[in-house]
């Protein structure tokens, strides 16, 4: 009996735990509309906020009624809020991401760090990781101003975000 039970033991430990949790497929479409959005050359600014506008009242309905439940879809909802201007919104990114990663999805770990940055930044306070940009009175792009006392570059490496070095260059290079 012993026997059978250890060979139980070790077959159910040998084969990975499959999930009943199934990726909402109209938040995946509402991720795909922003993420070409963002990729957009449309100078229609008005438009783009009513688009945007529109994409996180339908994922605030999908998370009223239920339907966010895999880290993906944490992660998708927390994109599309990352995108607003809203200090609101941004918190709400932040929370999401928070759950994303929680639940296992790894690449939220950068936008937890970005959701962050964006927050200090609103609140005209030095970011933490180095992820937001900004431009100067010339319109060049230029890393928005870290505590650099706060996060080490090995910590910014666990966290996904590039090192600071990594990150002024990018800044430079958008001339």
């Amino acid at each position: 009996m012993n026997k059978i039970f250890a060979f139980l033991l070790i077959l159910t430990c040998s084969f990975p735990v499959f999930s009943n949790e199934k990726n909402n497929t109209e938040l995946a479409r509402l991720f795909n509309e922003d993420q070409e959005s963002q990729r957009s050359q449309s100078n229609d600014w008005d438009a783009l906020d009513r688009e945007e506008a529109a994409r996180r009242d339908a994922v605030l309905a999908l998370l009223k009624k239920g339907e966010v439940e895999t880290g993906l879809d944490y992660f998708h909802a927390a994109v599309i809020f990352q995108h607003s201007e809203s200090v609101e919104d941004i918190r709400r990114a932040h929370a999401l991401a928070t759950i994303s990663e929680t639940l296992g999805y790894s690449r939220a770990k950068w936008l937890m760090a970005a959701s962050w940055d964006r927050l200090m930044m609103y609140f005209e306070q030095p970011q933490w990781y180095g992820t937001q940009f900004t431009t100067d009175e010339s319109g060049d792009w230029k890393l928005y101003e870290v505590d650099v006392d706060i996060i080490s570059d090995e910590q910014r490496a666990k966290w996904n975000v590039p090192s600071l070095e990594e990150s002024k260059n990018r800044a430079a290079s958008r001339h």
